[in-house]
């Protein structure tokens, strides 16, 4: 024994006279800042409020939005600290500018559906800017990770022989689940690791905490309860390159509730067969009197499927399906008025393919997406048949509308009134079927223009006896119309200077009948036909 100590005492003296020749080696550190400004302004009818049969929504606005990232890097390893700055040219309540700012009235509660700390913002602005511009306090932390070498030589387990690059901390979604946004994009808190096999081969790994239960949450009796539930989902993404140009990434993804859980991972659907109205408020879970619902209601929501990129010469095709399946657990309301618990079950499939040749300097694109829906008289506490991401960040079918979605103006589009279509694929519970079509021209390799058509219906018809929140109002429950309307946009980028490119864009929605609500005047049912709406905007960037 005393030999072995010794032995080992020096052994260890050795490391250490060896140490600080190694550790003065180590790189040095070095610090980055990338990122970008954005100044947008956008003027608009009929898009910003929930309705399209009220037109009185109309509006000229600007906002700016400055999104910073600061690199620490040291050798291989690296911190990721990214900051995000949005807010509204001049000052748009009695609020003022900040929450440094904000007044006591009751005018200064926030307004429902959105991240502003007070009232009357689009949902991608936290604050506005008067005069004098002192806004205080409103500074989002989006991303804060470490990313190192999780195995591999010279890394944290270098006896694994293959390399693996690991995040922790707050982190985007980036490619780790999907190459088109279809399942899950923007940012999560969590753990990742991404490991290479061979150069066509690689795996990708993400825990994501969606809510976390802690200590002071989990007390008291249990209708008293504040818990917010341990919510989280898992995703295994393979990526293989087939042969050159063709890519194919795998997914299964696990997604796991307890009680309510974040409106970005669960739509909130209106049924009168659930108790509290909707698929999504805590009353549905079981505790009307606790705003997250009881953790005791689980759900077990699984995604398969597959997204693939392919090039061939000028033709390009980017092809995804998933199916998603599983389980929930909601209070219902049953046929003599009584609630029970009943487990729903979940089935439903997402299909987005998109085709492109490239001509010189045209290029062709088409895309045709279908999700499943369930029908007007549907049971939601039975069954559900539309698809839910995980989390879209708002962002499925970017830059190919800006009404029904996101354009160059990313606060604006993505109307209210279409029921989640950005967020959760699908038009309320009544899934998605569109074609797009949209060509781009290169004049000069700084100036560039696109037109696109998106003639777009929903899988199964809508009950316009409903108000803009698809809330049933009297009548029978049934279907009227698949047709939510066709928008058409124009656009161009001009690449003016370098790092810097001005966009512009307008569009047009043809609203289509099941877009049209109703409302009850005197208990008198009043139907409001659907108007059409337009958008056009512009913005300068400036990357860096």
């Amino acid at each position: 024994m005393r030999k072995f100590l010794v032995t080992a005492v020096f052994a260890f003296v050795t490391i250490a006279m060896l140490a600080p020749p190694v550790l003065a080696q180590a790189p040095a550190p070095k610090v980055t800042i990338t990122g970008l400004i954005d100044q947008v302004t956008s003027a608009s009818a009929n898009v910003q409020d929930s309705s399209f049969g009220r037109t009185s929504d109309r509006e000229w606005y600007a906002t700016t939005r400055f999104r910073p990232d600061i690199v620490f890097e040291v050798g291989r390893t690296k911190a990721v600290l990214g900051l995000e700055i949005d807010l509204t040219y001049g000052q748009t309540t009695g609020c003022s500018g900040g929450p440094g700012k904000v007044a006591t009235s009751g005018s200064c509660a926030p307004l429902a559906g959105t991240n502003s700390i007070y009232p009357n913002q689009h949902a991608g602005n936290t604050a506005d800017a008067g005069l004098n511009t002192d806004v205080t306090g409103v500074i989002e932390i989006k991303w804060a990770y470490t990313e190192f070498d999780l195995t591999g030589k010279d890394s944290f387990l270098p006896m694994i022989p293959v390399p693996t690059v690991a995040r922790l901390g707050l982190q985007p979604f980036a490619g780790l689940a999907n190459y088109k946004v279809a399942y899950a994009n923007g940012d999560f808190a969590g753990v990742s690791a991404v490991t290479t096999f061979a150069p066509n081969l690689k795996t990708n790994l993400a825990y994501v905490f969606v809510e976390d239960e802690l200590a002071g949450g989990d007390r008291g009796a249990a209708g008293a309860k504040n818990t917010r539930g341990n919510d989280f989902a898992i995703i295994i993404s393979p990526e293989y390159t087939v042969f050159k140009g063709l890519d194919v990434k795998p997914l299964y993804s696990f997604f796991y509730a307890e009680g309510a859980t974040s409106g970005s991972a669960r739509r909130s659907a209106a049924d009168v067969h659930i108790v509290g109205g909707t698929t999504a408020g805590a009353a549905a879970f079981g505790a009307a009197s606790n705003p997250n619902g009881a953790p005791a209601f689980h759900e077990n929501r699984h995604t398969f499927g597959a997204d693939a990129s392919w090039r061939m010469g000028p033709w390009g095709l980017d092809p995804t399906v998933y199916y998603q399946w599983g389980t929930r657990d909601v209070e219902a309301i049953d046929i003599d008025g009584k609630t029970k618990r009943l487990e729903t079950k979940m089935s439903s499939w997402l299909f987005d393919a998109i085709g492109s040749y490239q001509l010189g300097p045209l290029l062709l694109e088409a895309r045709g997406v279908y999700s499943t829906g369930n029908k007007a008289r549907d049971n939601l506490s039975r069954k559900i048949y539309y698809f839910e991401p995980l989390d879209l960040d708002t962002s499925y079918y970017a830059t190919w509308t800006s009404i029904l979605g996101l354009g160059v103006d990313y606060k604006s589009g993505c109307s209210a009134g279409t029921q989640g279509m950005c967020t959760n694929v699908g038009y309320d519970r009544y899934g998605r079927a569109q074609f797009g079509a949209r060509a781009t021209y290169a004049l000069t390799p700084a100036l560039s223009g696109w037109v696109a058509v998106n003639p777009t219906w929903t899988a199964e018809k809508v009950d316009t006896n409903t108000s803009a929140a698809r809330t049933h109002i009297t009548g029978p429950i049934e279907g009227d119309s698949r047709y939510i309307g066709t928008e058409s946009s124009i656009g161009f980028t001009w690449k003016f200077a370098p790092n810097v490119a001005f966009d512009w864009s307008g569009a047009y929605l043809a609203a289509g009948k099941a877009l049209d609500t109703s409302e009850l005047l005197n208990n008198v049912l009043v139907k409001r036909k659907a108007d059409d709406a337009y958008l056009t905007s512009a913005r300068l960037r400036l990357s860096f």
